[in-house]
């Protein structure tokens, strides 16, 4: 199985926001072919910072999805405003290897 986690921080105050946002997400993606699931994790000690990490059955579906038109519309539910801390947003890509 393949693990994408973007990591970013919140600069602006509107971390609840975003938490809300997340929680009423569209969920658009989970009928998305090769998509397994998704979770959302904050550090404790780094209470603005999300880390969105989302299971695919292999590399070649996520790479479909994150190019599709889909996955833009899917981002139209992001709070407007958002500000994000310059040089905290990556992307880092996995292999699952066990539950």
């Amino acid at each position: 199985m393949f693990v994408a986690m973007s990591r970013f921080c919140i600069s602006n105050g509107m971390t609840e926001a975003v938490c809300e946002a997340f929680r009423n997400r569209p969920h658009m993606v989970d009928s998305v072919e090769g998509f397994v699931r998704m979770e959302v994790l904050r550090p404790r000690e780094l209470s603005d910072e999300f880390w969105l990490l989302t299971f695919w059955v292999n590399e070649a579906s996520f790479r479909s999805w994150h190019s599709s038109h889909s996955y833009h519309e899917s981002h139209a539910w992001i709070p407007k405003g958002i500000r994000l801390v310059p040089g905290r947003t990556r992307i880092e890509f996995f292999e699952h290897i066990t539950d």
